[in-house]
């Protein structure tokens, strides 16, 4: 286990040579975890049989790429706190609130008049920041966002991101499955005690309902927690919990990332025709934003229930594989002092402009504050 100095001394000479790093923790963990390149190669994603830490786009057919295990050192930081240091950001260099507005009644128009359920439609705001210290912004995500999936990635071909994710795409731990379904905002006030009205229960239903008929094939002895409430920043969300076991004759973590990436909640529902809208309709490139990141196909020691770590029951040791992947919520991109800040929210035909342009500015400043 390093020291914070030297944690980070290695960070800072991944940069200087420009090798591939990431800086992340999990939900609720007091601690970081780093994976450092220890070349420069590109590595890209086959067919989700690698192992690493991927770092996956929106959009499927594009580049997915990864920090292999067998090509990296990994390193440990535990109990770190760490003081919240302003980057002096200046005000947006765009505004979109009217664009905004105007893309959410072109989705409220397209709902009513065809087959589409519900689409997320999403936007990107740049602000200019006095000064670009890239570990420091991960620092102010980690100290900030406990409950949050934080993460600082670094590659040659997509450069940095950063992001405090509420939302888990899939878990995979030998055979235990788990995933969420989370969709429906409110800004926090206080309280988790809300209520939630109908639309933003209706926006949830689709989510959750599309999961569980896109993982019935794949799993036995399904579980739901929830709805319930889920604070995340200032931020409260309506979260179901689903879990399962995988089926004996299935080895299909392409095939579940398949079919749940995009999920409705960063997508829509039916899913080509919401990617149909967003192409067509959104004028930029989300990129990295919607998409998603984590450890891939990890290799973890198992002992049986009440075993003791002693060298008698070193022979029930086994080894499994976890897969532990988060949608790329709540991020941005640094390109040089520009910080690229994205956001997004779910229509259905019940939905309100006004009110999704303040969902949009709530979800947008929950990581502008970080700066």
């Amino acid at each position: 286990m390093l020291k914070p100095n030297d944690f980070f001394d290695q960070i800072e000479s991944a940069l200087d040579s420009k090798r591939p790093f990431v800086l992340f923790s999990k939900p609720d963990q007091r601690l970081i975890k780093s994976y450092i390149q220890l070349d420069s190669e590109c590595y890209t994603i086959n067919d989700f049989t690698e192992s690493g830490f991927v770092f996956a786009p929106f959009e499927r057919d594009k580049d997915s790429y990864y920090i292999p295990t067998d090509k990296s050192s990994l390193n440990k930081l535990e109990s770190a706190e760490f003081e919240i240091l302003s980057l002096s950001n200046t005000s947006n260099t765009n505004n979109s609130s009217i664009d905004h507005i105007d893309l959410v009644s072109k989705a409220i128009k397209k709902i009513k008049l065809s087959e589409l359920e519900k689409v997320v439609v999403s936007s990107a705001v740049q602000c200019i920041l006095d000064s670009c210290d890239p570990i420091q912004i991960f620092k102010n995500l980690f100290q900030k966002y406990p409950s949050a999936f934080t993460y600082c990635w670094y590659h040659p071909k997509t450069g940095f991101w950063f992001g405090a994710s509420p939302e888990r795409l899939l878990k995979l731990e030998g055979k235990n499955f788990s995933t969420m379904s989370l969709a429906g905002t409110q800004p926090y006030k206080g309280t988790k005690d809300i209520y939630w009205d109908k639309k933003n229960h209706k926006e949830h239903a689709f989510v959750t309902d599309y999961l569980l008929n896109a993982i019935n094939d794949y799993l036995d002895v399904i579980k739901t927690i929830g709805p319930s409430t889920l604070k995340a920043g200032d931020l409260l969300h309506l979260q179901t919990l689903i879990t399962g076991r995988l089926r004996s004759s299935k080895e299909p973590l392409n095939d579940l990332i398949r079919i749940l990436h995009p999920t409705p909640a960063v997508c829509g529902t039916p899913r080509e025709l919401a990617l149909d809208f967003i192409r067509s309709s959104e004028n930029y490139d989300r990129e990295y934003y919607t998409g998603f990141f984590g450890e891939l196909n990890i290799s973890i020691e198992s002992m049986p229930r009440n075993s003791k770590r002693n060298v008698e029951n070193r022979a029930y040791q086994t080894i499994k594989k976890s897969t532990d992947l988060a949608v790329n919520l709540r991020c941005m991109k640094l390109i040089n002092t520009t910080a690229v800040l994205y956001s997004g929210g779910g229509i259905t035909k019940d939905s309100d402009p006004d009110q999704e342009c303040v969902e949009i500015y709530n979800k947008i400043e929950t990581v502008k504050s970080i700066l």
